[in-house]
């Protein structure tokens, strides 16, 4: 889902992208999302994970109108009529804003070496590679890593705590969403654009290129009989995944799979 915190503090103005998505969370999910809370706790048992629950299926629904109504149809229509190589520019854009983010974070977890091969594809895939549309660096055998604070959290031994349904932006933790704060402020290159119109347009474009991605895992989702508790799960599996670098514990979901291939 579409990532929207905050532009950098110093880089001029206020936070904008932020302070659209606090607009949007005291306002628009309220009408839409609040008056389901109290129903919806009333009949959902809490698991330890997840003792927001019933207010996570509400915002979960949420999402799923959003999806159904704006962000799938773009996607399909996106992936018919847009070329591939034109959408592998984009996704490859969209990444490589997100490079310093997994820089600082290698080295937040004393990975010197990730570090120094990030900064390396950072640099080529920035020069080079004309802004990231072209990922250079990977046919020098730079492959790409992606970290960010949630993970670097977890691997300084902060528990993930509850789990949490964001307003369009999906699936989270306490700890992870907190994790958003500063990478959104600080690390991803984003947030030193002060042309609006141009922030939403790199927004818009990151959030339809990865629902695109994830077209073909609709099928999977589609037979679940609880569609909010497969990807509760396959959210916190994978996340266990990330911090561990992919070495615990061991991926035997072919839906988990196809998420650790697709989405960053």
């Amino acid at each position: 889902m579409l990532t929207i915190f905050a532009r950098r503090a110093g880089a001029g103005r206020p936070s904008i992208a932020l302070a659209a998505l606090v607009a949007f969370f005291l306002l628009a999910a309220p009408a839409q999302v609040m008056a389901e809370v109290d129903a919806a706790t009333a009949t959902v048992e809490e698991v330890d994970h997840d003792p927001f629950e019933g207010f996570n299926r509400a915002v979960y629904r949420f999402n799923d109108r959003i999806d159904r109504a704006v962000l799938r149809p773009l996607a399909v229509r996106y992936e018919r009529y847009v070329p591939p190589k034109v959408r592998r520019g984009v996704r490859n854009f969209g990444r490589n804003l997100r490079e310093p983010t997994t820089i600082v974070n290698n080295l937040l977890q004393g990975k010197v070496t990730e570090a120094a091969q990030d900064t390396f594809r950072f640099v080529v895939n920035s020069t080079v590679g004309i802004l990231g549309i072209f990922d250079v660096a990977s046919h020098f055998g730079a492959e790409r890593n992606v970290e960010d604070f949630g993970q670097t959290l977890g691997r300084w031994g902060v528990p993930p705590g509850p789990y949490l349904v964001l307003p369009l932006l999906g699936p989270s933790t306490i700890r992870d969403a907190a994790g958003l704060v500063p990478q959104y402020i600080y690390t991803d290159l984003t947030a030193g654009i002060e042309d609006d119109g141009l922030l939403w347009t790199i927004f818009a474009a990151r959030a339809v290129d990865t629902r695109a991605a994830l077209l073909s895992a609709d099928k999977v989702l589609a037979e679940q009989i609880d569609p909010y508790s497969f990807l509760r799960e396959t959210y916190l599996q994978r996340r266990i995944i990330d911090i561990h670098d992919g070495e615990a514990p061991q991926v035997e979901d072919e839906f988990l799979e196809e998420l650790l291939e697709e989405t960053d």
